[in-house]
């Protein structure tokens, strides 16, 4: 598989589970990890399946990512990992109805350019 697609898919893969985490996040509600409740929280945590899948997404996510520092320079793959913001900004505008505002407009185009200039 050529890197850059792995780069992309790996990328691709971390930033849904991060989306896919949030719907569990929402389900779950809210969360003390305190010492005397760690396990009851532990315990509703895995009882998510959004939080499993999440979770799992992010585990191959890393494994790509693995795949991609053995065979590229991290200061030209590192960089790609921030095109993810993008894909939650965008997803989460779809899926959660969060708004797309200038600022946000602004910063995915920062972004863009500056994973250009930095792979230039």
């Amino acid at each position: 598989m050529n890197n850059l697609i792995t780069i992309l898919l790996s990328v691709l893969l971390g930033s849904l589970g991060q989306v896919i985490l949030k719907i569990g996040a929402n389900k779950l509600g809210t969360l003390s990890l305190a010492w005397n409740s760690l396990f009851y929280d532990i315990f509703r945590i895995v009882k998510i399946p959004e939080i499993i899948i999440g979770l799992v997404l992010f585990g191959s996510s890393f494994l790509l990512w693995i795949k991609v520092l053995t065979k590229s320079d991290l200061s030209y793959a590192y960089p790609m990992v921030s095109l993810g913001y993008i894909n939650v900004i965008v997803i989460s505008y779809f899926l959660f109805n969060e708004q797309f505002t200038l600022m946000k407009v602004i910063g995915v185009s920062l972004i863009i350019l500056g994973v250009i200039v930095l792979n230039k």
